[in-house]
Formats: structure tokens, sequence, C-alpha cells
């Protein structure tokens, strides 16, 4: 099962929530798209290693954020990483701009799409692209969602349904584990 995350940062991180969902399954595993600019190094290096941090945009100022941004730009945010976070990336709000796909590719990175945009990603460039189901919440081997209760999908607001689907998974991927 493949369990993501968007919007974590050190203001709303849901720690608490996380570790509920590793002590219902010990395999638990997940992939948090973090906002760079939402935390300092210190937080960072408190993040369990059964969680992966990929990049959401730099500072998530809209869920635009990315839409316009050029090459340069791109290249500037994905230089700046913070070190514990791996080299994926996805664009708030799934917009996202030619510019930054290609400076994807051209470092390296994968990214993590919305299926809308798979005819846009590069052929050189490594993806992970969600499916419709698991979008609406009803793909049995992926689960997106939210730190924050937005979009209907936050993780307090999923949590009974989200713990119970852990705690019966054989396995967990990471988004970085099954990009292609």
């Amino acid at each position: 099962m493949i369990v993501d995350f968007d919007d974590f940062c050190e203001a709303d991180n849901r720690l608490d929530l996380l570790t509920m969902l590793r002590e219902a399954n010990p395999a638990f595993r997940c992939t948090l798209f973090a906002i760079p600019a939402g935390g300092r190094d210190a937080f960072w290096d408190l993040v369990p290693y059964w969680c992966e941090l990929a990049v959401h945009g730099w500072d998530h100022s809209s869920s635009r954020e990315a839409a316009e941004w050029s090459y340069e730009r791109a290249l500037e945010v994905i230089e700046a990483r913070p070190l514990q976070f791996v080299r994926g990336f996805k664009a708030p709000g799934w917009q996202v701009s030619d510019g930054t796909y290609r400076a994807l590719a051209d470092r390296g990175w994968w990214i993590a799409d919305h299926w809308e945009n798979e005819g846009r990603i590069p052929d050189d460039l490594a993806r992970h692209v969600i499916s419709s189901a698991a979008g609406a919440g009803i793909d049995p081997d992926h689960w997106h969602g939210h730190i924050p209760d937005v979009c209907g999908n936050g993780i307090a607001e999923t949590f009974s349904e989200l713990r119970r689907r852990v705690k019966d998974a054989e396995s967990f991927e990471l988004v970085s584990e099954v990009v292609v």
C-alpha cells in the first residue's frame, strides 16, 4: 500500500496521528510531501525514519505556487531542498509548469503528479501518477491525503478509515520506490 500526505510542515505535522498509524501496523511507512520553507533543519531531523520527506512547492503560498515557475526558479527550489528530503517533488494543487518538469528531469528527480497531467510529463522524468481511484479515496492500494483537514481527505477527518486500512495492509511502499 502507498500512503502519502500533502502539506506536511513544522506548524502542522500530525506526527501524533502518524505515530498512531505506525502503532496500528509496525510496517507502516509513508511519503510526506512537505513544505521546505515550513520547517527548520532541527524539525526535519525529528521526522521518523519511516516517513519519507519530498518537496511540495517551496512555501505553498497558494495551490498554484509552481504553476508559473520558470526553469530557473524551479532549479532554485530543488537545489535549496533540505538535506533530509529525497529528490522527489509534487506541485501544490497539482499545478506544475513546463519549466519545473524540465528542471526536475535535468537534475534526475522524480515527480508525483495527477492523472490529468500525464500527457505533459517529459518522457525522461521519472514519475508516480496518482490514479483517479486513489484521488477519490477508493484505491485499495493507495491512500492520498493531507495533513490538515482540507479537500475532504485530511488525516484527522479520515483517521478511522485510514487506520483500518493501514492495520489491514500487508506491506507499504514509499512513493520513491514506485516511480517509473
